[in-house]
Order: C-alpha cells, then sequence, then structure tokens
C-alpha cells in the first residue's frame, strides 16, 4: 500500500533571499551565525563555545556589537557564557558540538517551512538534517511561515505530528530559544500544507 499526503493550498508569495553573498558584506549578525555554526576552522569546546575575545581580535566584532546582537536577535540564537567571555549560537551547527539541548515530549504538532521545489524529496526522503545536527521545527505555523520565506519560491508549511514520532521511538530536543530539534523526519510523520 502506497503513502498518502494531506494536500491543503496555502500559497504564498516568496521572498528572495540572497545566499551567496560575500561574507564580508553580511550584516554582522549573519557573520555571526557563520562564525558560531559552520567555521570548522576555530577549535569549539564540544559545547560550541567561542571566545568574545576571538570575535573582537580577529572578526572586526565589538563587545558592545555582540552584546547589541545577542539581546535583540529576534530569534534569540546566541547566548553568552555566564561569565559573558564566551558565546554560542543555540542551534543550527553543521559542526560537531553538542549546544546541550533539552530531551523533551514535544507536543502533537510540530511546524517546517520550505519552498515546493523540495517537496518532491520529502515525499520520498522526509526531512532530513542534511550538513547540520537536527532538522529545526517550530510550534506554530506563523514561525514555520517566517523561516520558509527565507528561500526563493512558494511557501509549503509541513506538519510534523510529532507525538507519534515520539511515541515510535525518535528523539525531540527544545533548544533554549525554542526551536524544536530532531536527527530527522521520516516522510509518513509528514503532511503538506501548500
Amino acid at each position: 500500500m502506497g503513502r498518502f499526503f494531506i494536500y491543503t493550498l496555502f500559497v504564498v508569495s516568496a521572498v528572495t533571499v540572497t545566499t551567496t553573498q560575500p561574507f564580508q558584506t553580511m550584516s554582522k549578525e549573519r557573520r555571526l551565525a557563520y562564525l558560531l555554526r559552520h567555521d570548522a576552522s576555530y577549535p569549539f569546546d564540544e559545547h560550541g563555545w567561542r571566545t568574545v575575545q576571538d570575535l573582537i581580535e580577529h572578526h572586526g566584532f565589538t563587545k558592545e556589537e555582540l552584546d547589541d546582537i545577542v539581546a535583540t536577535s529576534n530569534k534569540q540564537r546566541f547566548e553568552f557564557s555566564d561569565d559573558h567571555q564566551r558565546i554560542r549560537a543555540r542551534q543550527g551547527h553543521s559542526i560537531d558540538v553538542d549546544v546541550e539541548p533539552d530531551e523533551t515530549v514535544p507536543p502533537e504538532f510540530l511546524f517546517h517551512g520550505t519552498v515546493a521545489a523540495n517537496i518532491q524529496s520529502i515525499k520520498e526522503q522526509g526531512l532530513r538534517h542534511m550538513s547540520r545536527q537536527f532538522v529545526h521545527l517550530s510550534s506554530d505555523r506563523t514561525t514555520a511561515l517566517q523561516v520558509g520565506r527565507r528561500r526563493k519560491g512558494d511557501v509549503v508549511i509541513l506538519t510534523v505530528m510529532a507525538h507519534k514520532m515520539w511515541n515510535d521511538g525518535h528523539l525531540f530536543f527544545l533548544s533554549r530559544n525554542g526551536v524544536w530539534l530532531v536527527k530527522d523526519v521520516p516522510p509518513q510523520y509528514i503532511k503538506l500544507q501548500y
């Protein structure tokens, strides 16, 4: 018996985001995100901490800029250590670190925003963490929509049957800024909404 998917039309006009932007011209927040999530040349500790001093001395940040980015990031992506000597991203790493998310029982449904061009692959393979450590899920459709709008194309909101996945043995984690994390989402747990 074949798989079935529930389709609800929900088309949202796309917002184009340039991802090939040269590193030097990126916003400070985007540069910081890269440096804390993907910079394989830096010797992060096991929990993904980078020294504030390194960012100041080698990457053109000031302490005030870092304070401002951490305080005003609308997704609360970053955090300081208790002594403010180190900083890290809360999730989204392609480097192997443990940012200590809390293993948590998920709600019945979680959501993921993507674009229509990815749907065939998702139907076949589900949501895969790809180069990151986890698939990121949102607790509401509005946030998933915002995530999907960062990509070029018509936005599709995926509904993940999270509690069923958890009952079937999949582990879920909740990051300190409210992003739900799971290793992968097999296709049988996904409902598509256009």
